[in-house]
């Protein structure tokens, strides 16, 4: 699909929550896979040692959120400018220009976007590991709740449907057009 076949509107919620339901079915299946793995693993392997939180952390980014950035960030960069839920609804990413975003707006767009998944994973893992650090808890837990709420907010509210990620990348969803 070149940029010429590009629709001009923005896409509405409802696709976009589509798109978001089919990229987050294939997220589940890997995190199912991860669970399988570390389920089995520990059975196996000997009990490992006590880490400080911030292993934890770096843990929970490099198996989920990082593979998940890759997996958006290479549909949305790549030739149909559209990841995998994306394409399935309809719709694709662009740059504010209606040109094609390159991979480093979706880079950008996609590191955004999965910040709050991020913080949510520190919040966990203190609950688990250091119960008593209440503020970094209380901190990543709350902006894991606010960026995605302030980010919905902003798309219902922005003419273009443009929401935090799509500001600040530069970019903007639209529906494709039908071939």
């Amino acid at each position: 699909m070149t940029d010429a076949a590009v629709s001009t509107l923005a896409a509405r919620g409802g696709a976009r929550w589509r798109a978001s339901l089919w990229d987050y079915t294939a997220i589940v299946c890997w995190l199912a896979v991860l669970t399988v793995a570390g389920l089995v693993l520990r059975t196996v392997l000997p009990p490992a040692p006590s880490y400080p939180p911030v292993v934890a952390d770096v843990v929970a980014l490099l198996f989920t959120v990082l593979p998940v950035r890759p997996f958006l960030t290479a549909g949305e960069a790549g030739r149909h400018a559209a990841g995998w839920g994306k394409r399935r609804a309809g719709l694709r990413v662009v740059a504010a220009d209606g040109g094609r975003p390159g991979f480093g707006r979706v880079a950008v767009r996609n590191a955004v976007k999965l910040l709050p998944w991020q913080l949510a994973h520190v919040a966990v893992a203190r609950a688990i590991l250091d119960p008593e650090d209440v503020g970094t808890m209380a901190v990543a837990y709350a902006l894991s709740l606010l960026i995605p709420a302030g980010s919905i907010l902003m798309a219902w509210r922005d003419p273009e449907h443009r929401a935090a990620h799509d500001r600040l990348a530069g970019t903007r969803v639209v529906r494709a057009a039908r071939a």
